[in-house]
């Protein structure tokens, strides 16, 4: 199983795409946050209310769960189901919910931490259309939260680098196939 970890913007869903035409199946996680615009109920995420998601964390539906106080002073919730982890799969995670992946061994995760500038952050995020107050949080909460992912992670790529997405997959899963092929269970 392939975990992708990096700040807001880094490039994490672009490259989720290509690993999947590459040949890897998505998880797609829950999330109770609103859909942004263009994005569709269960290819993104599965969105579901707060209450459907509390209820479905205290039956023990998920393999963890994180979440986030936005500056619009909701609280959006996210997790990924058990029943969806498996090899040759790839999920996008933030450092706390990658943490509570690692420890589940049997999955035989891999790790990578997808870095990008802060200069190429904020340009995505105004192509993105972010409100500029949940930008600022959501970068000040990545600050503190991704204080020492590189530890926790098994590698880091940078996509400052002008290389196209489908060419960093291919480093990416070069880099994974190369390491799985020597990992066992």
């Amino acid at each position: 199983m392939l975990l992708l970890c990096g700040k807001s913007c880094s490039g994490k869903n672009v490259i989720q795409k290509e690993i999947v035409r590459m040949g890897m199946e998505p998880i797609v996680t829950y999330t109770t946050r609103p859909p942004r615009e263009g994005e569709t109920d269960g290819i993104e995420y599965h969105f579901v209310d707060k209450n459907n998601f509390l209820e479905k964390d205290r039956q023990g539906f998920f393999a963890e769960t994180a979440h986030y106080d936005v500056a619009t002073g909701d609280r959006w919730y996210y997790g990924s189901a058990i029943g969806d982890l498996g090899d040759n799969k790839v999920i996008i995670v933030d450092p706390c919910r990658l943490k509570q992946l690692k420890r589940m061994i049997s999955l035989n995760p891999i790790s990578v931490y997808i870095t990008a500038g802060e200069a190429t952050i904020w340009s995505r995020l105004r192509e993105r259309g972010d409100r500029v107050d949940e930008a600022r949080r959501r970068l000040n909460a990545d600050d503190f939260d991704f204080l020492g992912i590189e530890k926790e992670v098994d590698f880091s790529f940078s996509n400052d680098l002008g290389l196209k997405p489908e060419v960093l997959a291919e480093m990416i899963m070069y880099t994974y196939n190369k390491v799985i092929g020597g990992k066992t269970n």
